[in-house]
């Protein structure tokens, strides 16, 4: 979930940083579901967390289809449950048996500053590289500053020209309805 799309919260949530630690409540390492259930509880026990989900139009990406046909090779039906979206360097993506949803989301949570819907009408789980030359706006959720831009003649693209060139989709800034955590209540935790 993007930071915009947390909405009522104190101005402290912003500013003030806690370091928390916690111990799974399962025998052995817990899986990445687990994980996330445990920190949510977590969360909500420390910090009196109590918030509602409900929907507001807020300023975001959308993904959609663009001229012509999509530049993505289906995944097998037999490749697995997991997708794989990996980085392996800046603006070096390699994703396979992902949705549309799973690529939207990691591109709101590691590269872009807004929320990223999907508009596409892609069902089912895709496999695809993009490669793109980052700007200083992408990456800031995962606190890598962005060297400036190559001026190499075989750079890649800008982010938003490796999409229309590279996967046939295209990316553009607009308005929608995005689901957005509404606090109701929150406090500052106490101390350990």
């Amino acid at each position: 979930m993007n930071t915009k799309q947390i909405v009522g919260a104190p101005s402290w949530a912003e500013t003030d940083k806690y370091d928390i630690s916690g111990k799974p409540d399962v025998a052995g390492t817990p899986n990445a579901e687990q994980l996330r259930t445990m920190v949510k509880k977590l969360v909500a026990e420390r910090f009196s967390l109590k918030f509602h989900m409900e929907k507001k139009e807020l300023s975001v990406y959308a993904l959609a289809r663009g001229k012509g046909e999509p530049k993505l090779t289906k995944a097998e039906a037999d490749a697995g449950n997991l997708p794989g979206l990996f980085f392996t360097g800046l603006g070096k993506l390699n994703v396979t048996n992902a949705t549309m949803e799973n690529f939207c989301h990691l591109m709101q949570e590691a590269v872009l500053d807004r929320p990223v819907v999907d508009q596409t009408g892609l069902a089912g789980k895709w496999n695809f590289t993009l490669n793109w030359t980052p700007d200083e706006s992408q990456f800031g959720g995962m606190g890598i500053k962005v060297p400036p831009p190559s001026d190499k003649a075989d750079a890649p693209p800008p982010l938003f020209t490796a999409i229309q060139e590279q996967l046939g989709l295209k990316l553009e800034a607009t308005k929608a309805p995005v689901d957005v955590m509404a606090i109701d209540t929150v406090e500052k935790p106490s101390a350990n």
